[in-house]
């Protein structure tokens, strides 16, 4: 196995709480990986340190042999994230967020903006660029519309097309099926998987099990903040310690 991520002993604290308990494993490249576990299990403090957001207590990450521990979330340009509670730029329309996302990935220093030609010629890529995700997310009827008038599930693709827009080789989703309907799940599956082929790693939170059986390679499952399961993903959804962890109380904070 390739490895694209490495995560050793990830500890989280705050205060007294441990929210990650020395947290140990790897994410195989060009795969899909799930990371399970019931409310409180640390699954979104665990996103956030791959992303940057939240800085461990102790414990590394490796992004394909790189220390990236203290790499500041927009130096991490090899990382495209959606949120479990969707958060679209409101007052804008669907092309101008798939447009930030894309600008996001072109941003340079001013020492060589200073030495760039073309900028209308720039600023014509990046309208084809985001033309083009739009078509891929199927949102070409909904382009010109506010984001903020879109139903949920409309809105999670342009989350997802404006993580796309990056052109990351990771894209970790937290909970991006979340209420949507069963034909916006399917959709979202096909672009997930569409992803993978492409050779991109993706990193998904997901409480829907059908989804994770149905895209998940592998399978990371968390209980109270330490490692619980770290294998095949139909093994580990009938493993007795992974069930009972399911039964088991939710309380607390993802």
């Amino acid at each position: 196995m390739t490895e694209a991520l490495e995560v050793r002993g990830l500890t989280v604290r705050f205060g007294g709480l441990e929210a990650l308990g020395g947290v140990s494993f790897a994410v195989a490249d060009g795969a899909i990986t799930a990371l399970i576990g019931p409310n409180g299990a640390g699954k979104t403090t665990c996103l956030n340190v791959l992303s940057g957001l939240q800085k461990p207590t102790a414990g590394a990450v490796r992004y394909r042999g790189r220390d990236v521990t203290a790499l500041a979330p927009h130096r991490r340009q090899y990382l495209g994230r959606t949120f479990q509670i969707v958060a679209p730029f409101d007052g804008m329309t669907v092309e101008e967020n798939i447009q930030v996302g894309i600008e996001a990935r072109g941003r340079i220093g001013l020492g060589r903006a200073a030495l760039r030609v073309g900028r209308r010629r720039r600023e014509r890529r990046s309208r084809e660029r985001a033309a083009a995700l739009i078509e891929r997310m199927n949102l070409a009827p909904v382009a010109s519309r506010l984001v903020e008038t879109l139903p949920l599930g409309h809105q999670r693709l342009v989350e997802f097309g404006r993580a796309l827009a990056q052109d990351p080789e990771l894209l970790l989703l937290d909970e991006a099926a979340s209420g949507l309907s069963g034909g916006e799940m399917e959709e979202l599956a096909g672009q997930v998987l569409r992803c993978r082929d492409e050779g991109r790693t993706v990193v998904l939170i997901e409480h829907n099990m059908r989804f994770v059986t149905r895209l998940a390679d592998h399978l990371l499952v968390l209980d109270r903040g330490n490692l619980l399961y770290d294998g095949a993903t139909e093994a580990g959804l009938t493993d007795p310690a992974v069930k009972a962890a399911y039964l088991g109380s939710t309380n607390g904070a993802a």
